[in-house]
């Protein structure tokens, strides 16, 4: 979807990945028409490179606070470790997912010669044997500095109790230390559209062997989340992303209600 925007979609960009093609390869002229084919696939693409681009300027806002560390929660094929701005200075940059997926990735990343920065540490988790916090040690995590977290796309395929861990490592962290991360609506927060709509995917990634586990509602996960303990609680609706990166468009490109995004600060 990150690639498809870049050919797609009008300027300006909402987020110019400039690596996600090469990622992909061969492959990326079948995609490029599933993508053109596929009905609503521009509200799904609307999402997808909003929540990376929320995401990013969340973290460079949060760089000016101190964290000197950038952990990836379920980074499949996220890009910004290989087309990392000026400003990310001396950050560390953590991506944590499946060993088969982290395989897969570099696997690609070699095949599209594009080098591992020197900076970027992968961290295969298998969450059966050790824990977010034992794998993320072991790969050289200080726990001493503030440090920003990402999970995109990751939420709905978490119990709530393994959500519910992740975030009480993140608060063991220092003051500063934040977590963004995208969920997906619970039907009470959704139109009867949007239930139908959520429906649908879901069923899809169920049949794939991925069945969504947990949605939130925007108020009550706000009240989770302070009653946790973080001393700021942002939500970031569908509304505040149209407004700040869709406004005016000519292509008419906007993120749907379904997915939203919350930011949480130690």
């Amino acid at each position: 979807m990150r690639a498809s925007h870049r050919i797609l979609d009008d300027e300006p960009k909402i987020l110019d990945d400039s690596i996600a093609a090469s990622l992909l390869g061969d492959e990326f002229d079948r995609y490029k028409t599933l993508v053109r084919c596929f009905p609503f696939s521009a509200l799904i693409r609307a999402n997808f490179i909003m929540r990376s681009r929320y995401a990013e300027d969340r973290l460079a806002e949060s760089l000016r606070d101190g964290v000197g560390q950038y952990v990836l929660l379920g980074a499949g094929l996220d890009t910004f470790a290989y087309r990392q701005p000026e400003w990310t200075g001396s950050l560390r940059i953590f991506e944590v997912d499946y060993p088969a997926t982290q395989t897969w990735k570099r696997e690609k990343l070699a095949a599209a010669n594009i080098p591992i920065p020197t900076n970027v540490t992968f961290v295969p988790v298998d969450f059966e044997r050790i824990s977010l916090p034992q794998g993320l040690d072991a790969a050289g995590l200080n726990f001493h500095v503030p440090t920003f977290f990402s999970s995109l796309g990751v939420t709905q395929y978490l119990t709530e109790d393994a959500f519910d861990h992740a975030l009480k490592f993140v608060l063991s962290l220092p003051p500063r230390s934040e977590v963004v991360f995208s969920y997906v609506l619970a039907g009470s927060a959704l139109s009867l559209a949007g239930r139908v709509g959520v429906a649908v995917v879901a069923a899809i990634s169920a049949a794939r062997g991925e069945p969504w586990l947990t949605r939130f509602s925007p108020q009550p996960l706000v009240g989770k989340l302070k009653s946790m303990g973080f001393s700021e609680v942002k939500p970031f609706s569908a509304d505040a992303a149209n407004s700040r990166y869709f406004q005016g468009r000519r292509d008419g490109l906007r993120v749907s209600r379904i997915e939203q995004m919350m930011s949480a600060t130690v």
